[in-house]
């Protein structure tokens, strides 16, 4: 069925064809013909709604338009026709979340939910990971690796270029996205430079006794776009906020996200609205404060390619240290991280 796609936004195409994230099998497709011009459309495939782009052009461009777009444009951009995405289903995981913690804490004296935590993980296991280390902690996360695919990707992880089905890359183990147990219950802690990589957390007890948290997490958007003839990668950023009473729960702050990158090609910066000239800020110290409720992402910037790669030389590199705390949390009490993404030619 098709999805309508007037915005010009889904007419951009680009002169080099990205590579697909992971290529599988091909059959099983119900519908492959396209209506018209469209550039995506909903099919039915393994006995679930999926999202099928034209070709992996329209593909590549959409991901970067999505940069640009708020959560609910992503989400109206391909909701209908029965397709529920990843985004869709943690909206729902988090209401559901939030209803038990709410619940529970308007009385601390009734029996503990362990039966109805139990039952929630249990229902959203299979496409949602939680914290392995605290019990109290039933947030929901991705399992992507990049939520910028969360509006396009089914419950099943997948969607389609063309007639190739496409999986998206999840993390690998729980260790792989939660590090070394930041949220046990206990003491305030955060993490540090000589211990964590690209993760910034601190938890901090506030005098009421409340638990306060904040955490940045950067990724490497896929695919890659063109300003003034050089070509960029873009680096995004997951700010989460949390706060606990008896159970973890996301949570309004001003969070203090301070970092220094390096990157490679003319280095980190930014480019103009038109995409015409590059900002450089390599190595510069930036301070952005903003004010997340839970997980949210944001935009950090963009970095060059190496035009001579090889021989121990990545193709893609990022390297720098970053620092989070918040209003609820001081500054000497900050997590603290380096970062380090490198891309090596095949």
């Amino acid at each position: 069925m098709l999805l309508a796609s007037a915005c010009t936004l889904l007419m951009m195409s680009c002169s080099n064809d990205a590579e697909l994230i992971n290529v599988a099998e091909t059959t099983g497709l119900q519908t492959k013909a396209f209506v018209g011009e469209a550039d995506f459309q909903i099919v039915d495939y393994a006995g679930d709604k999926c999202i099928q782009f034209k070709n992996d052009s329209v593909f590549n461009a959409m991901l970067w338009e999505m940069n640009d777009m708020s959560e609910e444009e992503r989400n109206n951009l391909f909701s209908g026709a029965g397709f529920v995405s990843q985004w869709q289903l943690m909206q729902e995981a988090d209401q559901e979340q939030e209803l038990i913690v709410d619940n529970y804490e308007k009385d601390l004296s009734q029996p503990w939910p362990a039966h109805q935590i139990k039952e929630f993980k249990q229902k959203y296991d299979d496409v949602f990971m939680f914290e392995p280390y605290d019990s109290t902690d039933f947030i929901a996360h991705y399992k992507l690796k990049g939520s910028t695919y969360s509006p396009f990707v089914n419950r099943q992880g997948l969607f389609l270029i063309g007639d190739s089905v496409v999986h998206t890359p999840v993390y690998e183990s729980l260790e792989e996205y939660f590090g070394s147990g930041i949220s046990l219950y206990g003491d305030d802690m955060s993490t540090s430079e000589a211990t964590s990589t690209n993760k910034a957390e601190v938890k901090y007890t506030k005098s009421d006794g409340t638990f306060v948290k904040v955490r940045a997490m950067p990724s490497v958007a896929s695919g890659t776009k063109w300003v003034a003839g050089k070509e960029y990668k873009q680096l995004n950023c997951q700010l989460l906020s949390q706060r606990k009473r008896a159970l973890w729960k996301r949570h309004h702050a001003s969070v203090s996200f301070r970092y220094q990158l390096s990157g490679s090609g003319l280095g980190f910066g930014a480019s103009d609205p038109q995409d015409t000239y590059f900002i450089s800020h390599n190595n510069q110290i930036l301070l952005n404060v903003v004010d997340p409720f839970g997980k949210e992402d944001y935009r950090l910037g963009i970095y060059g390619r190496n035009e001579r790669y090889g021989n121990g030389v990545p193709m893609w590199s990022l390297t720098g240290r970053m620092e989070i705390w918040s209003d609820e949390i001081p500054e000497s009490k900050k997590g603290t991280s380096k970062v380090d993404f490198k891309v090596y030619a095949n």
